[in-house]
């Protein structure tokens, strides 16, 4: 495998004060946090005994079970830090406790936050940006799969560690494939081709074809694929997004792909469950549907229980997100380690050795061979733990070939919206609306860069932006 180089580029001026997340509601004057932060490396070795740190992170099953075995491999491994991790059950849970934690001072010391908060921990100030850590250790990221590297950069400022990173996969049962007459080594790789074997699979006997979650993510990746940047101004990279771009030809194919998958009965839907719901996944359990796209980083847990139990009868295939090739990329999903600007030095020397513990290619594999999130050292790949976890699932790969082999470029660095969870809403509002009431796809996504906007423009406005 060739030697992957790291990049580092891009990002935008830090803009709030202490409480920003709590209410982002930011003066408009408020300084930018650039230049002065330090990474205390040397606190440290001056601290009084092990160095106590807090980690809030949003794992379960399989996912958990890995952090927790790796996290006591570091408390054991020295006696100068111990971890104590807090289990705040998800991401949009971890980001609701962080904001209000921001108004009370009762911050973690670092925290596992998903690549959806960038901007607003960039508009904080509440973070220690990594990059100070990355200068003061000479430390390498050279062997970091470069597009990671670059989605947590932003004007030449790396922000967070990355650590868990995932991409939506294509899950199918390959027996209701054979039972359809499809190969089961051929899994559609377009839209088009989902809805050929959608057909197949119904006319077997199948409800459904594909069971299709409503969640807006996969429509960033899928816009991702097609080259196209989901917000304007370099993906919010150049300059602050103040509008989405997806109101657009590939916009309108994704919405018109969905609405008569559904329409045509070739696709199950499910009410809105956010995006850990797994009806889809039961859907294919319970033999409702024979396709379905979701993250790599459910592919640990997915793997315990589909094809065992009361779900003996499913063989469960893996493949790429199926769309567009060759034009782009699949994003960098997933979330990254940030420390807290607002603790000891002690502590934050304390972090950076845990987060770069967490990420030496030994430890890497481990966490990816346990939970199916991607390598993102490029040297664990090709580490014994994680070479024996590709002879049992050799799905396993997918998600570090999709980031590996996608291009480089504005669509696929990936945007950067301040309430990119807001915006995610206001589209799944209308793919709701659209899917269950009938509106028309065009309406519907004109409606939902409308509202999509008015997220925007009014984060914008809060923090002076």
């Amino acid at each position: 495998m060739n030697t992957i180089r790291a990049r580092t580029r891009l990002l935008v001026p830090v803009l709030a004060a202490a409480l920003a997340l709590a209410a982002l509601a930011v003066p408009s004057d408020a300084a930018p946090a650039r230049g002065g932060d330090e990474c205390p490396l040397k606190a440290l070795d001056n601290a009084d005994g092990p160095v106590e740190i807090t980690f809030w992170h949003a794992m379960t099953r399989a996912n958990e079970e890995t952090l927790i075995r790796l996290t006591d491999a570091f408390n054991s491994s020295q006696s100068q830090v111990q971890v104590s991790l807090v289990n705040q059950t998800t991401y949009e849970d971890t980001v609701e406790k962080f904001r209000n934690a921001l108004a009370t001072g009762d911050v973690p010391d670092v925290a596992q936050l998903p690549e959806t908060f960038l901007q607003q921990a960039i508009d904080s100030q509440a973070i220690l940006p990594v990059q100070a850590c990355v200068d003061a250790d000479d430390y390498e990221l050279s062997d970091y799969l470069p597009r990671v590297i670059d989605y947590y950069t932003v004007e030449d400022t790396l922000w967070a560690l990355p650590f868990n990173v995932s991409n939506p996969v294509l899950y199918y049962d390959k027996n209701a494939f054979i039972a359809a007459g499809l190969d089961p080594e051929q899994p559609p790789e377009t839209l088009e081709e989902v809805r050929t074997a959608s057909e197949a699979i119904t006319a077997s006997g199948y409800p459904a074809g594909y069971a299709l979650k409503i969640d807006s993510a996969f429509f960033e990746h899928f816009l991702a694929k097609s080259g196209k940047p989901y917000v304007n101004n370099g993906n919010g990279r150049k300059e602050r997004a103040t509008e989405v771009d997806f109101d657009n030809k590939q916009g309108r194919e994704y919405f018109t792909w969905m609405s008569e998958m559904v329409a045509d009965g070739l696709a199950v839907t499910n009410a809105r469950t956010g995006a850990s719901g797994i009806d889809n996944y039961l859907a294919i359990g319970n033999r409702q549907a024979a396709m379905t796209v979701d993250s790599i980083a459910g592919l640990g847990t997915i793997a315990q229980v589909l094809g065992s139990g009361q779900f003996a009868h499913v063989d469960l295939g893996v493949a790429p997100m199926p769309g567009p090739v060759d034009k782009g990329g699949v994003l960098v999903g997933g979330a990254a380690f940030y420390i807290m600007k607002d603790t000891s030095d002690e502590k934050q020397a304390a972090a950076w050795e845990y987060a770069k513990f967490m990420n030496e290619p030994e430890n890497m594999a481990e966490w990816a061979a346990g939970t199916g999130y991607i390598p993102i050292r490029e040297s664990a790949v090709d580490l014994p733990v994680f070479q024996q976890r590709l002879s049992e699932i050799p799905e396993f790969i997918i998600g570090f070939e999709q980031l590996f082999e996608g291009k480089a470029n504005p669509a696929t660095a990936g945007p950067v919206i301040g309430d990119y969870l807001g915006v995610r809403s206001a589209i799944d509002d209308e793919i709701t609306r659209m899917l269950s009431e009938g509106t028309k796809p065009k309406v519907a996504l004109k409606a939902a860069k409308k509202n999509s906007d008015e997220v925007i423009q009014n984060y914008n406005e809060r923090v002076g932006g």
